[in-house]
């Protein structure tokens, strides 16, 4: 009798075996690829200096080290793709900037000469601009409004999602597709059909406007013009919010995954009702990712705004006229200031956010 005989095996387990040999044999290909003699030999040449000056240290420094010499990259990185940036900006937004030009002879760029010249940039954007100011309150505005839409929408589809429900990988690639459709690749290349699809939006909502007002029709209600207008601006976002929902919903739908099975169970066995499920186990557990999901809305919020459009107009190296007295003000100057501007208001609004969400989180380890 054949005791090896596997003619009872499931797919499943003849599956696994499979992807396990695959497995082993990238290990084994790597394997002797750094067992080589050339990359030993390449492996000690490198690693020769660093073992001559720690061999006579303890364990304890030599991890010390290692661990700067592994973050001296990043250390590197940050200087120079971040610290620089962020102190030229703040010097610039505060300081009248002018191009010298390229050398006549050699066509190569001489450089910029900066003079301080006080808060003239800052007041230039707030009073002097057209539609900075505006724009900006109207954005900060928005995104508070959106903020908390967003979250119990995406909170409420996630939990949908993670229900079984035949076709639920279809469904759930419906409300991630638009997350691909946003993206800035696709929007730049469907910018030719940008009329047609604002003729196309300002006709249905001309048409649905004349069908049916909810804002007269809560009026006639008798309900509070606060939350007419809280109400009328909701279902007048319903679009927004489920076009920019989608990566909020997956972080949530990560979160209800892993949490531990047996606390459902556990309530089920007790009689807990699925509303009281929810409230109970649900939202606290996944609370403390609805700080992450804020602020991805936030910035993503402002991402979209008109301010990053009238920032870039503002991007180049060019001279602006005197303005009411105040002193030579540059676009350069003017695009660091509106980008400072631009900077603390997520800030800010970050903070405001996370203040008032951090009072519902809890945390299961404490």
């Amino acid at each position: 009798m054949n005791l090896k005989d596997n003619s009872n095996d499931t797919p499943e387990i003849k599956k696994k075996s499979f992807f396990t040999k695959i497995l082993n044999a990238i290990k084994d290909f790597f394997y002797i690829i750094f067992s080589s003699k050339i990359v030993v030999s390449v492996i000690n040449v490198l690693s020769y200096i660093p073992k001559k000056l720690t061999q006579n240290l303890k364990y304890d420094k030599k991890k010390a080290i290692w661990g700067i010499v592994f973050i001296i990259p990043l250390l590197v990185g940050f200087g120079y793709f971040f610290l620089i940036p962020f102190i030229t900006t703040v010097v610039y937004s505060f300081s009248y900037v002018q191009s010298l030009g390229n050398n006549p002879i050699t066509g190569e760029f001489i450089g910029i000469t900066t003079e301080g010249i006080g808060f003239d940039n800052y007041q230039y954007v707030l009073n002097q601009h057209t539609t900075f100011k505006e724009t900006l309150v109207s954005s900060f505005g928005t995104t508070f409004f959106e903020v908390p839409l967003i979250l119990i929408f995406s909170l409420i589809i996630a939990v949908v999602l993670n229900s079984k429900f035949k076709g639920r990988a279809l469904v759930r690639a419906i409300f991630f597709m638009p997350v691909i459709f946003n993206s800035q690749a696709v929007d730049i290349a469907m910018s030719t059909g940008a009329p047609l699809a604002s003729a196309t939006e300002n006709v249905t909502a001309d048409l649905f406007a004349s069908m049916f007002n909810f804002s007269d029709f809560l009026v006639m209600a008798n309900i509070p013009p606060i939350f007419v207008n809280f109400l009328s601006n909701a279902t007048g976002s319903i679009y927004n919010i489920i076009s920019y929902s989608g990566v909020q919903i997956l972080i949530f739908l990560s979160g209800i995954q892993a949490v531990p099975k047996h606390l459902y169970e556990a309530a089920k066995m007790e009689g807990a009702t699925q509303y009281e499920i929810f409230w109970k186990i649900t939202f606290p557990m996944v609370s403390p990712l609805m700080l992450t999901a804020a602020v991805y809305t936030v910035v993503d919020s402002f991402l979209r705004s008109n301010l990053v459009s009238i920032i870039g107009v503002f991007a180049n190296n060019k001279f602006i006229d005197l303005v009411n007295g105040l002193g030579g003000v540059t676009y350069s100057g003017i695009h660091a200031a509106m980008s400072w501007l631009f900077a603390l208001s997520s800030i800010l609004l970050i903070s405001i956010v996370l203040i008032g969400i951090s009072r519902m989180v809890f945390y299961y380890d404490e």
